[in-house]
């Protein structure tokens, strides 16, 4: 069986070869590729003198098809607890002959949001990893691959729901959203479990956001273990995360969207909290400054 390593950029994802014992298995099938799951593991390092969290895992693929097989580059997108973290991509040179397996390791690093507690993360990030390469006979194919992961081995899988996106009145696409347009923002009515919000549409922050007041107004709790992460965009260093209940914004309305509850002190306009990227990705979205108009329509 081979092996492969390949170095990665510090403090993001990266592809190792570290074999740790005692992982549970995870097993499936993609392209001319049949897959397994397994060294799961959650440890804890120093970068730069801030704690992480290292979780790691080996990835093999056995070539199902006749003949061998050239691996020629991978991809790998990164989320935990919903929010896209990180992507890598990178070249492979490695040929597998049929019925012969190779072991990739794949791990990711994600900053302790606490340092005076354990950094122990509540459930292992999401992976989706895109394998492509060429048959014997010169066909391409592409083998994309999606686990989620436990955080250690032996320890179930906390499963999350996908992001559903329904639209509750039919109407032409893409579907006009009521928004207000500031030098520099955009502004969106929103309501939240049947609350009026004003949100603010940022492409820059990875996840949608709510201040600590207005999360109370709309009645979410906040559990103890509730896992953190340091934020980017509008917001302070680092916020709760939680699953917000449904959020409509003009006709649609999206289920399963990740929220960080966060302070928002500061901005120039009131704004009771963000729609960030895990929202965005959900939609194709238009955006014409000159009519003042923003438009969304369901991927």
């Amino acid at each position: 069986m081979g092996r492969t390593l390949v170095c990665a950029a510090a403090m993001a994802l990266g592809l190792t070869v570290t074999a740790v014992a005692r992982a549970g298995d995870l097993e499936g099938r993609s392209g001319p590729l049949a897959w397994r799951a397994t060294d799961v593991q959650q440890s804890t390092v120093t970068v730069d003198g801030k704690r992480h969290a290292r979780h790691e895992f080996a990835l093999t693929v056995k070539n199902t098809g006749a003949g061998p097989l050239s691996l020629s580059g991978y991809e790998a997108a990164i989320s935990y607890f919903g929010v896209p973290m990180n992507e890598m991509a990178g070249p492979l040179q490695v040929t597998v002959p049929s019925g012969r397996e190779h072991r990739l390791s794949f791990y990711t690093l994600l900053a302790c949001p606490d340092e005076s507690r354990a950094c122990r993360f509540s459930e292992g990030p999401s992976w989706r990893i895109t394998l492509t390469g060429r048959a014997e006979n010169n066909p391409a194919f592409t083998a994309p691959i999606e686990l989620m992961l436990p955080t250690d081995a032996n320890v179930p899988i906390v499963r999350r729901e996908r992001v559903l996106v329904r639209r509750i009145q039919s109407g032409p696409d893409p579907a006009r959203v009521p928004a207000t347009f500031k030098p520099g923002v955009i502004l969106v009515p929103a309501s939240v479990n049947g609350h009026d919000v004003t949100l603010l549409f940022d492409t820059g922050s990875q996840v949608c956001l709510l201040s600590p007041e207005v999360a109370r107004r709309l009645g979410i709790v906040i559990p103890a273990d509730a896992p953190s992460l340091a934020l980017i965009g509008v917001g302070s260093a680092g916020g709760a995360l939680v699953q917000l209940p449904p959020v409509r914004v003009g006709d649609y309305i999206v289920e399963h969207l990740t929220g960080a509850v966060t302070s928002l002190a500061g901005f120039p306009f009131a704004i009771d909290g963000v729609l960030g990227t895990n929202f965005i990705e959900a939609f194709r979205v238009t955006i014409d400054h000159r009519a003042k108009e923003l438009r969304l329509e369901a991927r």
